[in-house]
């Protein structure tokens, strides 16, 4: 699905993500002058996306992963890293953190006063864990830092962030780590603009609402003309 953010629509949608479909789609758009004042692009972690920027715009145009791609990356390893220390515990300690997870992958604001006390004896009592928490946590200050304003700012900080995850000495939290180092720069431009594509998954909710009514869609002809139908006009300002 390609979105067009400043005029909140669906733009297309393709029927394929593989690199030489999104490249000629971008291809034809550039052609027709339908692309001429793009300026950035944002996109997840696939590099089938990114390179198909790269060579239709040949470096033209800004690419930035979306900040909220890579927390969703940072949490699934957040998890695997969590059961890391888990298999380490003693079963009496680990029955302990039976029906905790809602607690380490949520934000803070989002607990209630009771759950913030929990979670706070949680990390007293198992001190790796919450050493991790707090690396949740400051990955998180980092892309709500407004101060950080300029891609090589942002990527500073994100390298001390890194420094610090990997003393913990966890697999799961060391490949996230990789993760962040190969896709910095891109990573990092998210602090110029801070452009992101949390709208789109409001179109992804409404995409699934049409598969819904309609109890699934083979053609995808059809598919497609509905959701350009239903999504394919600028919003009024």
């Amino acid at each position: 699905m390609i979105i067009d953010h400043t005029n909140r629509r669906v733009l297309e949608v393709l029927e394929s993500r593989e690199k030489a479909k999104v490249k000629e789609y971008l291809e034809a758009g550039r052609s027709s002058g339908l692309f001429a004042a793009v300026e950035e692009v944002t996109t997840d972690m696939w590099d089938g996306y990114v390179e198909a920027v790269k060579e239709v715009f040949q470096g033209k145009v800004r690419v930035t992963v979306d900040r909220f791609h890579v927390m969703k990356n940072f949490q699934d390893r957040l998890a695997k890293a969590r059961r890391e220390i888990q298999r380490e515990l003693s079963k009496e300690d680990a029955s302990a953190l039976k029906g905790s997870r809602w607690l380490w992958l949520t934000n803070e604001d989002n607990l209630t006063p009771e759950e913030r006390q929990e979670l706070q004896a949680l990390c007293q009592q198992f001190p790796r864990l919450g050493k991790l928490r707090e690396q949740r946590e400051s990955l998180r200050e980092i892309f709500e830092d407004r101060q950080l304003q300029t891609a090589q700012a942002g990527a500073e900080r994100l390298r001390e962030w890194i420094v610090q995850a990997k003393q913990l000495g966890l697999r799961a939290l060391n490949e996230f780590c990789r993760t962040l180092e190969n896709w910095l720069d891109k990573i990092a431009n998210y602090f110029i603009s801070r452009s992101t594509n949390g709208p789109t998954e409001g179109f992804n909710h409404g995409l699934r609402a049409i598969l819904w009514r309609a109890f699934g869609m083979r053609n995808f002809q059809h598919f497609r003309a509905r959701v350009l139908h239903a999504f394919g006009f600028p919003k009024p300002q």
